[in-house]
C-alpha cells in the first residue's frame, strides 16, 4: 500500500492520471505479470479499498489537523488533494459527500507540498507514524537510566557542540529499482555520470529519473531529529542524488541504505567486514562476511528469495507483499582519522530491515541491548563497530530482531577516506 500510494501520487502530479488503470498498477506496483487478468485477480481493487480506509482513518484521527487531505475517489485510482477547509460546509449549504462538495484539485501542484503530505500519510498508513512512536523514546531519553546513558554515549559524539548539525542522506529508491529491473549493478562513478539515463526505454528512464526515497528512511530521520532536539543538536536531510563528494566532508553523517540504493556507501565499504553484494546467479542481495568467525556464515541473504527468485522480479515482489521471511541488516559506526567526524551507516536487504536498522540506533532499549552485545562500557563514547542483525520481515513491519554477529574496533580506531 505504501508503494501504491507513492506511485499514484507521483503519476497524478506528473500529469499522468489517465494512466492509472487497474492493469497498469497491477504490473508496475504489485508485481503482476504483464498478461495477468484483473477479472480473475482483484489485488488492485482490494489494495485500493484498504488504502482508502487507512487514509480516511488517518485524516480523521492523527491527521485531523493536516491542512491538505488526500482521497482516492471510488471508481478510479487517481488521488485528489483537497484543502481541509473546503471540506467544511458553509452554514447555508447542505452537507455533501467529499466527492460532490469539493472540486478536483489540478494534477500538477507544488511538488514539495504534495510530497511532504504524501510521505506523512505514507508512513501513517503503514502503521508506524514516526513522530508518534518517538514520543515515548523522548521521555526515556530524558530519564535517568542505563538506556539513557547509552543513547548519550552513542549520539552525543554526533552533536559535540550546541546547535551542531548532522546530515542524513536518504537512499535513492528509483535507482535501486532500475538496477533490479535491468539486472545490472551501478557503481558510484556510474551514478555520478548518470550512466543509467543512456540508451534505455522510456519506462526505465522514468523510473530512473524519479526522485523517491523509502518510508523507512523518513522514519529513521524523524526519530533522529527527536534525539537531536533532546541533545541540543540539529538535523539536515539530503537526497543521495543531490550531493557531491565535497558534501561528505562537511560534518557528521548518517547514510541510509546499502550501496545499491545509496551509492555513496561505496566510499566506506572497504572499512567494513559485512558488505552487501548481489548473488551473480539469483541476483538477490546478501551480506558477505569477509572474515567469518566460528558459528558465523559467510553469506546472509533472504532465504525465500535465494531459493525461489527467477529473472522475473514480480515473483519476489508478490511474495514479499504477502509472506513472512527472514531478512538481514547492518548498523556500522565509523570515525575518520585526523578529524572528529563520525559516520553512521544503516543498511538492510529490504525496507523492513532498513526500518529495523533505524530503530536499533534510536530506540533507547534496543540501542542499549545492541551496544551490550558488542561490549560497550557505559560512560564513554561508543567506539567504531559493526552489527549484523536478523529480522522476520512482515508485510508493513518486522519482528524478532536480534543481533547475530558484531565487530568492534578498539578505542581510537579510525578510517581514511
Amino acid at each position: 500500500m505504501r508503494a501504491f500510494l507513492l506511485y499514484i501520487t507521483e503519476q497524478a502530479e506528473l500529469g499522468y492520471a489517465d494512466r492509472l488503470k487497474e492493469q497498469t498498477i497491477g504490473v508496475e506496483v504489485l508485481g503482476r505479470r504483464p498478461d495477468y487478468d484483473p477479472a480473475h485477480d482483484n489485488i488492485v481493487r482490494v489494495r485500493a479499498n484498504e488504502l482508502r480506509g487507512r487514509l480516511a482513518r488517518y485524516f480523521a484521527s492523527e491527521g485531523a489537523q493536516e491542512p491538505l487531505v488526500i482521497t482516492i475517489p471510488k471508481g478510479g485510482y487517481a488521488p485528489e488533494f483537497v484543502h481541509r477547509e473546503s471540506l467544511l460546509p458553509r452554514p447555508s449549504e447542505k452537507t455533501l459527500p467529499i466527492s460532490e462538495a469539493v472540486p478536483k484539485a489540478p494534477a500538477k501542484g507544488p511538488r514539495l507540498w504534495l510530497m511532504v503530505a504524501c510521505l506523512a500519510v505514507l508512513i501513517a498508513a503503514s502503521g508506524y507514524f514516526a513522530v508518534k512512536r518517538f514520543d515515548s523514546s523522548s521521555h526515556i531519553l530524558m530519564a535517568s537510566s542505563s538506556a539513557t546513558r547509552t543513547v548519550r554515549d552513542f549520539w552525543a559524539q554526533f552533536f559535540p557542540n550546541p546547535n551542531a548539525a548532522v546530515s542524513i542522506i536518504y537512499s535513492d529508491s528509483g535507482i535501486a529499482l532500475w538496477q533490479r529491473l535491468k539486472n545490472k549493478d551501478l557503481n558510484l562513478g556510474d551514478y555520478l555520470s548518470h550512466k543509467y539515463l543512456d540508451g534505455h526505454s522510456d519506462q526505465l528512464l522514468e523510473i530512473a529519473s524519479q526522485r523517491a526515497t523509502s518510508p523507512a528512511d523518513v522514519n529513521a530521520s524523524l526519530r533522529i531529529q527527536g534525539i537531536a532536539a533532546a541533545l541540543g543538536g540539529q538535523v539536515s536531510t539530503q537526497f543521495a542524488r543531490n550531493i557531491n563528494a565535497e558534501f561528505l566532508h562537511r560534518g557528521n553523517l548518517v547514510l541510509i541504505g546499502s550501496h545499491r540504493s545509496n551509492p555513496w556507501v561505496e566510499i566506506y565499504e572497504p572499512n567494513l567486514n559485512f558488505q552487501l553484494r548481489i548473488d551473480p546467479k539469483t541476483r538477490s542481495p546478501e551480506f558477505f562476511n569477509r572474515s567469518p568467525r566460528p558459528n558465523e556464515s559467510q553469506l546472509y541473504g533472504i532465504p525465500d528469495l535465494r531459493e525461489t527468485h527467477t529473472t522475473a522480479d514480480s515473483q519476489f515482489i508478490e511474495e514479499a507483499e504477502e509472506k513472512e521471511f527472514v531478512s538481514y541488516g547492518v548498523v556500522a559506526l565509523l570515525k575518520e582519522c585526523g578529524t572528529n567526524r563520525v559516520v553512521l551507516l544503516l543498511e538492510g536487504l529490504n525496507m523492513q530491515a532498513t526500518q529495523a536498522a533505524g530503530d536499533l540506533v534510536t530506540d533507547p532499549q534496543m540501542l542499549d541491548r545492541m551496544l551490550g552485545d558488542i561490549g560497550h562500557k557505559p560512560g564513554v563514547s561508543v567506539s567504531p563497530f559493526e552489527a549484523l542483525f536478523q529480522v522476520t520481515s512482515l508485510p508493513g513491519g518486522y519482528d524478532n530482531l536480534r543481533v547475530i554477529a558484531t565487530r568492534q574496533q578498539p578505542s581510537g580506531a579510525c578510517f581514511t577516506n
